[in-house]
């Protein structure tokens, strides 16, 4: 590539470039050492006298204070373990005994704070702006300390910074670092910790640091934040803010747990909408009065439809605003779709014999039941002022959801990945997505922003200025494109690219094997993401 060439690409790279956010947010963290042993141990009813130590994959994840001291180290093998501390109780993991039991037993944290937040099982944090006005720091991480010890019998240890990561790593320590001086407290620290207070995020990312003798977190936070984007990208950028002291975004706090939830029984059992509308509007008052008492607003409500002698029909519903109609709607096209799959035509108020009241019907719903899904705090629940959104949209497709099921009506969303074609998720409308991989986890070989707009998969050939095929190795191209020739035998002119790259392929594919990225502007003002795999090229996606 030529160096005007290289110069503009980098301007284009560094104009796309997100501004680099950042700041503080004094925390209190809450930490139970080697809380995934101490759960595990405690759903078996192992003695505190025996060492525990629970194992994923065939390895140890975690291992208590007696396990640690024998010997037991996170990564040992089950024959390694036997050998080094044969009377431990050897565990299988299971996130389901960790989360359960940590949620139930930080409950005795609500009757004192307003908010926190459960960063991980065994981890809480508490905004410090939440007591400050009541307790000094001191005092508030005495009094919780106590709290929680006398609740569950764990060892607890606090750390107070200003970021949630700095806290994690102070309560680590059982540090109190003062305010202003978190970054000072964090340059010493090994890149290592990055990994220590997100494994499942940094680990790869903090080994790529030491190869590059970065080897603490104040080496990470000396680097220009350009620099750091573009060698890493995101997952870069944040664990640069990260080792700075700072914070990219608010941790979602916790609320209170609630479950509210109506039943409203229907005799005789009746398939007739404007009765079925009736009885959800009527038990809607009901769900929204025990929601405000609450002080907390319902977004997500799930409909449970029964009728005698089949599987109840369940489906959660997005709600725009707390209104009993919006209830009767979703409960009357919920139940006009699933008595339609049944074979049971809906009957409406005008072809009723009697308007007066319902008739029985054996195949109708006898059962109506009603659950807040999801509860957000009043602000959190506010809408737009500049929303173009119209409602009767909305209802249009939500209409085609109860009609023909939710996923009719799809979105897209993004989550984790490498190729474009990874990162598609599709959503059902109105709906909470949920990502089949991690988008915040670290993605060696991801394509770095921004992605391509469009997804397409097409064969191609690339050629140079020679008209022979353009040659992919790690170590780049053998000669510079110039065309491309699309599957009907049209030709684009290409008129700028950017240093190609390789991206290994999944671990259990022959060793040696890659793909190369390249990304292209044709003199039609069309820009390409390309690809090259096993010798051929094709199209990974366009930009717009």
């Amino acid at each position: 590539m030529s160096d005007s060439r290289r110069a503009s690409t980098a301007r284009t790279a560094a104009q796309r470039r997100p501004a680099e956010p950042g700041g503080t947010l004094r925390t209190l963290v809450l930490h139970v050492p080697d809380f995934t042993a101490v759960a595990h141990a405690e759903a078996a009813d192992i003695p505190p006298s025996t060492p525990a130590v629970v194992l994923h994959a065939g390895r140890v994840i975690s291992a208590d204070a007696q396990a640690r001291a024998a010997g037991i180290a996170v990564g040992l093998g089950r024959r390694a373990v036997g050998h080094r501390c044969p009377q431990a109780a050897v565990l299988d993991y299971s996130e389901d005994i960790e989360q359960r039991l940590f949620a139930r037993s930080v409950g005795i944290l609500e009757d004192r704070m307003a908010r926190f937040t459960l960063l991980r099982p065994g981890t809480v944090g508490v905004p410090v702006s939440s007591f400050s006005h009541t307790h000094t720091e001191d005092a508030a991480a005495e009094e919780l300390l106590t709290v929680l010890t006398d609740a569950t019998g764990w060892e607890v240890l606090a750390g107070i910074a200003d970021s949630p990561f700095a806290a994690v790593l102070a309560a680590h320590r059982s540090h109190r670092v003062e305010a202003g001086r978190t970054a000072e407290f964090l340059a010493p620290l090994p890149v290592s910790t990055l990994a220590e207070a997100y494994p499942e995020r940094y680990a790869d990312f903090a080994q790529q640091l030491n190869r590059l003798g970065l080897r603490t977190l104040g080496d990470l936070a000396a680097l220009s934040a350009d620099s750091v984007y573009t060698r890493f990208g995101s997952v870069g950028r944040r664990a640069r803010l990260l080792a700075a002291g700072l914070t990219e975004s608010l941790p979602t706090t916790h609320l209170r747990a609630v479950d509210v939830t109506v039943s409203c029984p229907i005799e005789p059992p009746t398939g007739r909408s404007d009765a079925l509308s009736f009885y959800a509007r009527s038990a809607a008052a009901e769900l929204f009065r025990r929601v405000r008492s609450t002080g907390l607003v319902c977004t997500q409500v799930t409909v449970v439809l029964h009728s005698r002698g089949t599987e109840p029909e369940q489906r959660t519903w997005r709600l725009p605003d707390m209104d009993e109609s919006h209830i009767a709607d979703r409960v009357r096209w919920q139940a006009d779709g699933w008595m339609a799959t049944r074979g049971n035509t809906p009957v409406s108020a005008s072809q009723a014999p009697d308007a007066g009241s319902p008739e029985p019907d054996s195949d109708g719903v006898s059962l109506i039941e009603l659950t807040a899904a999801e509860l957000v705090r009043p602000l959190e629940s506010t809408a737009d002022l500049f929303s173009s959104r119209s409602g009767d949209v909305s209802r249009t497709l939500e209409r085609l959801q109860g009609l023909f099921g939710p996923d009719a009506v799809r979105v897209p969303h993004v989550q984790g990945g490498r190729e474009p074609s990874e990162t598609n998720l599709w959503t059902p409308w109105q709906q909470s997505p949920r990502p089949l991989r991690d988008s915040q986890a670290p993605w060696p070989g991801a394509l770095p922003a921004p992605r391509p707009t469009l997804v397409e998969t097409a064969d191609i050939d690339l050629f140079d200025t020679r008209g022979n095929t353009v040659v992919a190795r790690p170590s780049g191209l053998d000669s510079p494109p110039d065309r491309i020739v699309w599957p009907g035998g049209e030709h684009s002119r290409v008129i700028a690219y950017s240093s190609a790259w390789p991206v290994e392929a999944e671990w259990w594919d022959p060793p040696g094997q890659y793909r190369v990225r390249l990304q292209v502007l044709t003199d039609d003002n069309r820009a390409f993401l390309l690809k090259k795999e096993d010798g051929q090229w094709s199209i990974a996606g366009r930009y717009e």
